[in-house]
């Protein structure tokens, strides 16, 4: 199974390659495709494969489950006000996160990450406030304990692991790291669709000096800017996103999103290959 999944990532990190080198075709249908399916499978192992009818593209699961990818073109347009927040897959991952060190202007429209598929957070996590119970555990944010999904409280301990050594060092960034709730079965506040929190896949820390735009005038707000890289940087590196990098800012929000990290590290890394570079990942696809 690995050795497959490794061909697969050789095969799609060349043909991605020819797109990037070909002019800017990445962001056409195939080349976006090949690369999301490979975020989401290196992210979601429960995630085994796309299927197309009429309706429009789906993702599969090992349980059997359809989760829809891609509505088609002349498919209705869901409606109502939650209609551009609660959407496909594709346009849950269309917004490249910008990972660290960028911070990039936020402007009106700009919040990476702050689309969702509902239909693929039910999928992985539950419906309810028991299935997602069934699959959190415990983790701990130095000494303070939290409670998310399986993979993010893996992804927690490890990030835990890495500020501990970090804070040996710059002590100055305790009082930002204080823990204040992780999993809670609760909607958006000011808005009627479920929190990345329902799902045990997001955390607030220190909410008493990282304050949320609906609590805040200032737009932007400068601590989107002077918050620690390293605290992002370490979160980050084990999948988990920031709302400091939203137009409608969540400055102690973390959520566990490995699918946008990966997708954003792989075409950083992808524009950064020397053409040689992209030729041996050429060659090895094909041996």
């Amino acid at each position: 199974m690995r050795l497959l999944l490794v061909c697969f990532l050789l095969v799609s990190a060349s043909a991605l390659a020819r797109d990037l080198e070909g002019g800017g075709e990445l962001g056409a249908e195939p080349a976006a495709t090949r690369l999301d399916l490979y975020c989401l499978r290196l992210s979601y192992p429960s995630v085994t494969g796309l299927v197309e009818d009429a309706q429009g593209q789906w993702l599969l699961l090992e349980n059997g489950q359809r989760v829809l990818y891609a509505r088609a073109w002349d498919a209705p347009a869901p409606a109502g006000p939650e209609a551009a927040w609660v959407v496909d897959v594709r346009t849950s991952m269309a917004d490249i996160y910008p990972l660290e060190p960028e911070r990039p202007d936020t402007p009106l429209g700009f919040s990476p990450g702050r689309r969702r598929s509902h239909d693929l957070l039910q999928a992985l996590y539950g419906h309810s406030p028991a299935t997602v119970g069934e699959g959190l555990e415990q983790a701990f944010l130095l000494g303070r304990p939290v409670h998310l999904s399986r993979q993010a409280a893996q992804a927690m301990r490890r990030a835990d692991a890495s500020l501990r050594e970090m804070i040996a060092l710059q002590p100055e960034l305790v009082p930002l790291l204080v823990i204040d709730g992780g999993f809670t079965w609760r909607r958006i506040a000011g808005e009627q669709r479920l929190s990345p929190h329902a799902f045990g896949i997001a955390f607030d820390i220190s909410p008493h000096l990282a304050t949320y735009w609906r609590w805040n005038p200032l737009r932007p707000h400068p601590m989107q800017k002077i918050y620690p890289s390293a605290i992002v940087e370490a979160f980050e590196r084990e999948g988990f996103i920031w709302g400091g990098k939203w137009h409608e800012y969540d400055l102690m929000h973390f959520e566990y999103r490995p699918e946008l990290v990966c997708k954003a590290r792989t075409l950083r890394d992808m524009r950064a290959m020397t053409p040689q570079a992209k030729e041996g990942v050429e060659h090895k696809s094909i041996k």
